[in-house]
């Protein structure tokens, strides 16, 4: 597998809550954000960015400040739609709580999500996948996405929100702090393969009484500016398919099921990709490992589970495929 690091850069605008969460609990924001490599300034600029890794160091800061290891539930809190700019205008007019989800599902690059989530129709779900191995940062970051919906949720439909969430499922085993979440969300489950909001879109508010014109325009200005924040790369955007293939289904894809996925045909994917500098091969091999990795510094999770977590019909697959990839045995890989 080669070695290349790909690096996520995100609006600095998403940055502007965790500053605002950091003074909440009475610490410095200006000299963590220094200490991270974040220049105040940029929170300031509507065309600012920063690199997801400079963000992780933040949070990490955040978190081994405050020793709260709930800090994530209290992130959620300080999103809101207006964060959003006009994706977030766009999701306070959408006509039903479906259509709105389905919105953040189709502009999830103009969020500042650590994650990937779906929305499962049949299955009444969202889903959530990491982007990546995020470490000791993952149940902070997954508890700010979920924090997040169920108080969007209360704020947009206050009067339905408790039967249209039905239960929220976390990837990780069942923390000390467990009360905190069932006040917040009251129906938890810890432990799930997958993380992921059971819904039921039936529940549904009165009809909306939005201007169907006046959407429409909005639809057109976010489609515009979605375009143009789009990096266009498809190397990202293979490597979010398969993720969300292994990740939330268990399945390893073909490159004719993620070309499909993207809008091509696999020919033209595999030419795009190799202009890229890689093959799908790799990037399917990536993410193989990095949920590997994940799922192997779980101590309750064999390696028969884990490969069948990554799709694999036998664990002596799966340790024959991690070993040709990574050159080290699954064994030592635990270790």
């Amino acid at each position: 597998m080669r070695d290349r690091a790909h690096k996520r850069v995100r609006p600095a605008i998403g940055v502007v809550p965790l500053v605002a969460l950091a003074r909440e609990r009475e610490l410095e924001a200006e000299r963590l954000l220094r200490q991270a490599g974040i220049d105040p300034a940029v929170l300031g600029d509507p065309a600012g960015a920063v690199a997801d890794e400079r963000v992780h160091a933040f949070v990490a800061s955040l978190v081994d400040e405050t020793g709260d290891a709930t800090l994530g539930l209290a992130a959620g809190r300080h999103y809101n739609l207006a964060t959003f700019g006009l994706l977030g205008a766009v999701a306070a007019v959408t006509p039903s709580p479906r259509a709105c989800v389905r919105l953040f599902v189709k502009y999830q690059h103009l969020t500042f999500t650590s994650f990937l989530f779906d929305l499962d129709d049949a299955a009444q779900q969202i889903i959530f996948v990491p982007q990546g191995d995020l470490g000791p940062l993952h149940r902070f970051y997954l508890d700010r996405e979920l924090s997040f919906v169920v108080h969007s949720a209360r704020r947009l439909w206050p009067t339905s929100d408790r039967l249209m969430l039905k239960q929220f499922a976390f990837d990780y085993p069942e923390p000390a702090e467990a009360a905190a979440y069932r006040a917040l969300f009251r129906d938890v489950r810890f432990g799930a393969e997958c993380a992921a909001i059971d819904v039921d879109f039936d529940a549904a508010p009165p009809p909306s009484t939005v201007n169907p014109l006046g959407n429409a325009a909005l639809d057109q200005q976010l489609e515009a500016l979605a375009a143009m924040a789009s990096d266009g790369d498809v190397v990202q955007k293979t490597r979010d398919a398969v993720t969300m293939a292994v990740g939330a289904r268990q399945h390893l894809p073909t490159i004719d099921e993620v070309a499909a996925q993207l809008g091509r045909s696999a020919r033209t994917l595999r030419r795009e990709l190799a202009a890229h500098g890689t093959t799908f091969r790799d990037i399917l091999e990536e993410v193989v490992v990095t949920l590997a990795q994940r799922y192997l510094r779980n101590p309750s999770l064999s390696v028969a589970a884990v490969a069948e977590r990554l799709g694999y019909a036998e664990a002596s697959s799966f340790a024959r495929a991690f070993r040709r990839i990574t050159g080290t045995t699954l064994t030592s890989a635990r270790r």
